[in-house]
């Protein structure tokens, strides 16, 4: 936040419909400029040479603000070794899981008269819309995943920051399995502008569900969702803040949904006999998949349930026959071998199209989100023959916190 040239240079001219207030900034009389995207002051009498200049870009620094009388309290959550201004950093800043090196704080900017601040706030209030923030969120509460932490988790590490942010929220806990899928399917979603899950990656594929499976799912599939890491693996939000250039945590994913930070999801249709369901993650088929189903008996030790039971199928491999076909990436066309196209790869246990999906699920399912289709014209199939150990289908880098399996997976 403070800039590392200061001394070096004169201070950038504010911008035509800049506000320019004298102020006192934490009890220090100051010049204060706020901007179309920064929040700035300097002491007073140090005009000309710009020496001790301040800043919070209001994007990447500030959660949110209020008006008390003559003050506009401005809460922060920026990079304190960059600028050390406002009070000390809060201990709900780096709890938990922690906020990389973001910091809690508040910076005090006092006016000369409450309409002074009250126009301050009205401008503060008109960037924030213009940054496209969310101001109604629909949180959905796991409090049986991982270590069954999901209510201490809201209370402590997600409630702080998202009443400093000031967005409105409604809470719900989820009751038993598939609970998320029910609520996101009912949601009035007019309401809000995201729903959140405080969970594991597995609520999170229950609300997709649930959105697709609504008759208005070309609706309901752009509502932005977002993820805080209460579950066992958090493989979504470690891919999410990486791809972002922020460190795995808590907060950081908390104030990556307050800034209202978005990116595109493929989505996967997945339809077994008369079932059919969506899959944003990954799908794994043989060891990942065994481990993770059995030892949900061992829930209970969190995380560690994953490398325990690990040992136990490792040493115990089993395998399984089956046939893959496949469409490669560029740069992949050597995998596998080719496959005879003389007909439709239909025939060989390929659809080309969603037509074989919705013949094979219930008349009730299709008003819902049909799945992709392929266009076989150009394609070339390529198959990989069994038997498998194990079979991992990821769409996006990370499995779980720090464990990256498909570094070239993008969102």
């Amino acid at each position: 936040m403070a800039d590392p040239q200061a001394g070096a240079r004169a201070p950038p001219e504010p911008q035509a419909d800049a506000l320019v207030e004298s102020v006192r900034v934490d009890g220090a009389a100051a010049e204060a400029t706020l901007s179309d995207a920064e929040l700035a002051w300097r002491p007073s009498g140090r005009v000309r040479d710009g020496a001790g200049r301040r800043k919070l870009e209001l994007e990447s620094d500030v959660l949110g603000f209020r008006v008390d009388g003559r003050a506009l309290k401005v809460a922060t959550f920026a990079r304190w070794d960059e600028a050390g201004v406002g009070r000390p950093p809060s201990p709900l800043g780096c709890g938990g899981a922690g906020g990389g090196d973001r910091r809690r704080g508040e910076v005090v900017v006092e006016m000369e008269s409450e309409e002074a601040a009250e126009r301050w706030g009205d401008a503060m209030r008109d960037r924030f819309v213009s940054l496209g923030r969310p101001k109604r969120l629909f949180i959905i509460v796991n409090p049986f995943g991982g270590k069954r932490s999901g209510r201490r988790i809201f209370q402590t590490e997600v409630l702080p920051l998202i009443e400093a942010s000031g967005i409105q929220y409604t809470m719900q806990e989820t009751k038993h399995r598939l609970h998320a899928q029910e609520i996101a399917g009912s949601l009035d979603l007019m309401k809000y502008d995201g729903i959140i899950c405080v969970s594991g990656d597995g609520i999170l594929v229950e609300v997709v569900n649930g959105l697709l499976q609504r008759e208005d799912w070309s609706t309901a599939i752009k509502v932005p969702l977002g993820i805080i890491p209460a579950g066992t693996g958090n493989g979504m939000v470690q891919a999410l803040l990486h791809s972002a250039g922020e460190p795995f945590s808590m907060s950081n994913a908390v104030f990556a949904i307050i800034r209202g930070h978005k990116r595109a999801l493929d989505v996967t249709s997945v339809v077994q006999g008369k079932t059919k369901f969506f899959s944003v993650m990954m799908l794994t088929w043989g060891l990942v998949a065994d481990i993770d189903i059995e030892s949900e008996k061992f829930r209970w030790m969190g995380s560690a349930r994953i490398e325990v039971y690990s040992l136990v199928r490792v040493v115990s491999l089993r395998r399984y026959n089956g046939r893959i076909l496949f469409i490669p990436a560029p740069g992949y066309e050597g995998f596998g071998d080719p496959v005879e196209q003389t007909t439709s790869c239909k025939s060989n246990g390929a659809s080309n199209s969603v037509e074989g999906d919705r013949s094979s699920v219930s008349n009730d399912e299709t008003c819902t989100y049909p799945g992709p289709s392929v266009d076989e014209a150009d394609v070339k199939w390529r198959s990989l023959n069994g038997p498998f150990v194990n079979v991992w289908i990821s769409n996006i880098a990370f499995a779980c916190e720090g464990v990256m399996i498909a570094p070239q997976a993008k969102l």
